[in-house]
């Protein structure tokens, strides 16, 4: 599997350094925590602000197609993740006729 043919995110393009943490607040008012997990991975906000419908048709298929599995992405910057969808859905504006914004979340897979 990997990310479709469509045009490339615009900039600015969000991207967070994620490594979660179990902390416990105590009564006295200070904190323990540790790393939940060993390693950190990333996760990018990918926004479209004007993206034809065609464009649109293809990323929902795949979106359909690929939830819940991993696939190929290629950052338009830093090279190419093992990614997948972050959330259980895809954001669109219809703004004009054939054109959408559309915003879509993806994390790496380790």
């Amino acid at each position: 599997m990997s990310w479709p043919s469509i045009q490339a995110p615009g900039f600015p393009l969000e991207e967070e350094v994620f490594r979660p943490q179990i902390k416990s607040e105590f009564e006295a008012g200070y904190v323990q925590s540790r790393p939940r997990a060993t390693v950190s991975k990333r996760r990018w906000k990918l926004n479209w602000r004007s993206m034809s419908e065609a464009d649109w048709v293809s990323l929902a298929g795949a979106f359909a197609a690929d939830q819940g599995s991993s696939f190929t992405w290629n950052h338009p910057v830093s090279g190419t993740y093992t990614v997948r969808y972050a959330g259980d859905g895809m954001r669109s504006t219809i703004f004009a006729n054939g054109l959408r914004q559309v915003s879509v979340d993806l994390e790496e897979a380790l």
